[in-house]
């Protein structure tokens, strides 16, 4: 396996676990997508010079050609710890139960009836006390019996809620994902701006350097601000090439990759077509750097992210919107969002296709400019897959957070749901912060078989055209860029 530098891949792991330090699942993160050869995993720490944290380090693998680097952003999140908390938790629990959506079913039973049930006793005793009041028995027996039963309620309901609010789900998943999203407050709104714009920073550096190819892999919220810098990226980047005379052939692949999509759309079940679709994704990658753009993302991948609630979270439906005999509001929400550009999509969007359009039409997703890739067609030439632990509906055991994600970003995503890793993936509750925990559970339906065939980490093959890519020719952009591509090259 060629280690030269000129093919090597840098790997970006995003976590989505708030509360921990730099480093505390990197090494399993590296365990679980690198093969051990020999029984051992052959990695070396390394400093990470291109970014101003004195607590991060890279791991290089020579033996694979890869460098795996991780966004810390824990520091980054200045907002209040419960902010956003309250109505994150309305829009996803004032809901009929046909509209509570399957991966968080379970839970949203057990918390109506843990809520519904001291309600019921406490109804039945004082239906009991009027009965026996009107007997004669003595009122002070009666408030004795009652007050008792209550406080008992209300201590137990005291000494849970802490341990619930630190320890369990609510502190590795929800809240992070509710603070993350609370657009209302001012300091969540500078967390999520300094948040994302680590992340573009880092990845516009290593497309400054002397990767091949770039993988982004993002853990629970961290797919989501990993989703959020690779969209921001690709705006400031999209138009660069070289000068046209010295790629005259231009985006060969634009035409059949467009036919893909427009396939896949129509039959978004088919597990050919899709395959299809990505193997074009790649070759018009191939093509795009051929052709001078700097882009050196060709995977992204989530893993247990929140994303598959989006629709609740980053549409905001109102309040109580759930409790109406139709819940098509959050649908209609989350599509308007994405004919205004604010999410792409997988295949994306046409870039033809106007904002009051419903249908977006076949696709095109050159800008109008020949050859060059619109600002809403990142998945053009990025391959997306998704990775969770599954939940029955009704259950508890599993990922509550991860789900399918096709129904809101697109066909295109390739989507995996775990069947092996049963002790880890059943845990009820924290199923989330497990994804890495066994790296050397490696057998046929694992998280670290499926990391492995997805990001392909020692095939090389296919990387001459970006190993061997002119530089971009600031002149092709005729406005400035806020990342300044035109002074940095």
């Amino acid at each position: 396996m060629s280690t030269d530098n000129a093919a090597l891949t840098a790997v970006v792991f995003v976590h989505g676990l708030l509360e921990r330090r730099p480093m505390d699942i990197f090494d399993d993160f590296a365990k679980t997508v690198l093969p051990p050869r020999q029984g051992r995993w052959e990695y070396y720490p390394r400093p990470v010079e291109i970014t101003d944290s004195y607590e991060a380090r890279r791991y290089v693998a020579p033996s694979a050609g890869v460098e795996l680097y991780e966004y810390d952003w824990s520091f980054l999140m200045t907002s209040t710890r419960y902010a956003g908390l309250m109505p994150a938790l309305a829009r996803l629990f004032l809901r009929r139960p046909g509209h509570v959506p399957d991966q968080m079913f379970g839970i949203w039973r057990a918390v109506w009836l843990v809520l519904l049930v001291p309600l019921a006793v406490l109804l039945v005793l004082l239906v009991v006390g009027g009965y026996f009041l009107q007997t004669g028995m003595a009122g002070w027996i009666i408030g004795l019996v009652t007050s008792v039963v209550v406080l008992s309620v209300a201590l137990a309901v005291f000494r849970m809620a802490p341990r619930a609010l630190t320890r369990s789900f609510l502190t590795t998943g929800f809240v992070n994902v509710a603070r993350y999203f609370d657009l209302m407050a001012p300091e969540s709104h500078a967390a999520r701006r300094a948040i994302r714009g680590g992340l573009v920073d880092l990845l516009y550096t290593l497309h400054h350097g002397r990767y091949a190819r770039i993988v982004v892999l993002g853990h629970g919220i961290g797919g989501y601000i990993a989703y959020d810098a690779l969209t921001t990226l690709w705006e400031e980047m999209h138009e660069l090439r070289a000068a046209p005379d010295a790629t005259p052939s231009g985006l060969g692949s634009l035409g059949g990759l467009e036919a893909a999509a427009d396939r896949l759309s129509v039959d978004p079940g088919s597990r050919g077509l899709l395959d299809d679709f990505q193997a074009k994704q790649f070759g018009l990658w191939q093509d795009l750097r051929a052709q001078g753009n700097p882009w050196r993302v060709t995977d992204f991948v989530t893993v247990g992210t929140p994303m598959a609630l989006a629709d609740l979270f980053v549409g905001r439906p109102p309040i109580f919107a759930g409790l109406s005999r139709s819940d098509s509001r959050r649908g209609e929400l989350f599509d308007r969002l994405t004919r205004r550009g604010v999410v792409v999509r997988c295949p994306p969007r046409s870039e033809a296709s106007a904002v009051d359009d419903v249908e977006p039409g076949p696709a095109s997703y050159s800008s109008g400019a020949s050859g060059v890739l619109g600002a809403q067609s990142p998945f053009a030439v990025t391959r997306w897959a998704n990775i969770w632990f599954p939940v029955r509906r009704g259950g508890i055991r599993g990922d509550w957070f991860g789900g399918v994600l096709r129904p809101l970003f697109g066909p295109g995503i390739r989507e995996i749901a775990v069947s092996g890793n049963r002790p880890e993936r059943l845990k009820p509750g924290v199923a989330q912060t497990w994804y890495f925990r066994q790296p050397d559970r490696d057998a046929e339906g694992d998280v670290a078989f499926h990391l492995r065939e997805v990001l392909a980490l020692e095939d090389h093959s296919g990387l001459d055209a970006s190993m061997n890519a002119p530089e971009p020719d600031p002149a092709t952009v005729g406005r400035v860029v806020y990342r300044s591509w035109q002074r940095s090259m």
